[in-house]
């Protein structure tokens, strides 16, 4: 029973983040991408790629990304059945994963995702209100005491899983 438990990935949930070149997806591409895959919170597996994109890399102050460190990394596209047989039927969680990291997979792995999503910057809203002055992901690191968000797709996921969990216990 346990083993099948673990395997419906229909049960499991992804957390994702994205870096990305800039803002809009078309005029800006993905860069970065780590999944954390997760059952019953239990890590059971992990996707992580970096991506070369068409264009050159303006905004690497923000999250340390060069053209020089992705110079030799797949394109998105190249990844994407990689990334749509990873995520399956999962539950897509991620902070603002429904204004953001979605519009760009949507646009680049060019398929609808019909996954449910859960975005911690809506539940932080609804649970925390105005008991913190913004609810970005740094402000609730720094409000749950966990480890801040350092604009690496994999730290950035780390500190969602955490910050998931505080806002989860909150009644």
């Amino acid at each position: 029973m346990g083993i099948t438990k673990i395997r419906n990935m229909e049960n499991s949930i992804c957390i994702l983040d994205i870096e990305t070149t800039g803002f809009e997806p078309g005029e800006a591409e993905i860069i970065e991408l780590f999944i954390l895959k997760i059952v019953n919170e239990e890590i059971i597996d992990e996707f992580y790629s970096l991506f070369k994109p068409t264009i050159s890399i303006k905004n690497s102050q923000i999250h340390g990304i060069t053209d020089e460190k992705v110079k030799n990394s797949p394109s998105i596209e190249d990844k994407s059945s990689d990334i749509l047989g990873f995520i399956e039927k999962s539950i897509l969680l991620g902070h603002n994963i429904d204004n953001f990291d979605l519009k760009f997979l949507r646009y680049f792995l060019k398929e609808e995702l019909p996954n449910r999503t859960i975005d911690t910057l809506n539940i932080s809203r609804s649970k925390l209100g105005n008991k913190v002055k913004n609810h970005k992901l740094i402000t609730l690191a720094e409000y749950f005491n966990v480890v801040s968000p350092t604009h690496t797709a994999r730290d950035d996921v780390m500190t969602t899983f955490e910050v998931y969990k505080k806002l989860s216990s909150i009644q």
